[in-house]
């Protein structure tokens, strides 16, 4: 009876300190930096509040191609 409870405290052990660990390493990590895709995305709200205009604003000309390039990426011919 004692070595069942001995064992049952030994593995309630294992399992809070499995539990514990992983969370205490996961928020000490530092925040990971903003992505720039938000300002992307303002630039590309803007166009398209622009409408037919925006055809000839180099910004929005810049931003679309910035969009092609993240959704289209270019693989170097081999």
């Amino acid at each position: 009876m004692r070595q069942c409870a001995a064992i049952s405290m030994l593995l309630l052990t294992g399992a809070l300190s499995g539990c514990t660990i992983p969370l205490s390493s996961w928020s000490s990590r530092p925040a990971d930096s903003p992505d720039d895709g938000t300002a992307l995305d303002g630039r590309l709200t803007r166009c398209a509040v622009l409408g037919a205009n925006a055809a000839n604003d180099p910004d929005c000309q810049s931003a679309w191609a910035e969009a092609r390039r993240r959704i289209l990426p270019v693989h170097p011919e081999k």
